[in-house]
């Protein structure tokens, strides 16, 4: 009990200080230490947090890494390791709820709106946006995983889909979890064949958003979509 109460001293003093400012000046490792209080009573939670993000590299990595692999991080347990990836998860589903009234009338509107959407997310997600006639999001469609490539997503999907979501404005978006946001040749044509076929059908893809790196790209703002519309 002596040794633990050097710790519960400054646990004390850690709960103060965010009850009185938030996260206000609050460090990365200082949050992770925190959190763990709550899985971990009994040791020394800051250098368990340096030693996470000596791993990972960042916070936002930490959350990102998998049960798996926070486990192996020595002095973390499988309370802790789950209770990081439960906090992602929660995280996700708010961002996963519904919007209205969010305006996506231009790429870095749409850029910002799926860069929190796939922020933590480690397998490639397709997407759909779903537009009113005044650009305000409607619907969010999570369309396929993997790679949207023209053979794999048609143009009679992504058509059922705009019908699902009551809408003829869409935003198409994926991301790339272990890359750049850089277009690829196949994002390129996949798009260019997209928005081509659609249009025969009254349906315009306003724009395809690529995520990576912490970063997004306007597939329209790069020139993708020259002589389609």
């Amino acid at each position: 009990m002596k040794n633990s109460a050097p710790h519960e001293g400054h646990r004390a003093r850690m709960r103060t200080r965010f009850r009185e400012t938030g996260l206000v000046g609050f460090h990365p490792h200082e949050i992770l230490e925190m959190l763990l209080f709550y899985a971990i009573p009994r040791k020394d939670t800051n250098v368990i947090a340096h030693k996470l993000l000596d791993e990972f590299g960042s916070l936002e990595h930490v959350f990102a890494a998998s049960p798996e692999a926070l486990r192996r991080v020595p002095g973390m347990t499988e309370n802790a390791a789950m209770m990081l990836s439960f906090l992602r998860a929660v995280y996700l589903s708010f961002e996963a709820e519904p919007q209205t009234a969010v305006l996506l009338d231009s790429g870095q509107q749409a850029g910002e709106y799926f860069l929190r959407l796939y922020r933590f997310e480690q397998r490639e997600i397709v997407r759909l946006a779903v537009l009113d006639d005044n650009l305000i999001l409607k619907q969010c469609i999570r369309l396929a995983e993997g790679h949207p490539s023209a053979a794999a997503l048609s143009a009679r999907q992504v058509e059922e889909a705009a019908s699902a979501g009551a809408g003829s404005l869409l935003i198409l978006a994926h991301n790339h979890p272990n890359g750049s946001a850089k277009p690829s040749d196949v994002d390129i044509s996949t798009t260019r064949i997209l928005a081509a076929a659609l249009k025969e059908h009254g349906i315009a893809l306003m724009d395809h958003i690529i995520i990576g790196g912490g970063e997004y790209c306007s597939l329209r703002e790069c020139g993708a979509f020259l002589g389609i519309s």
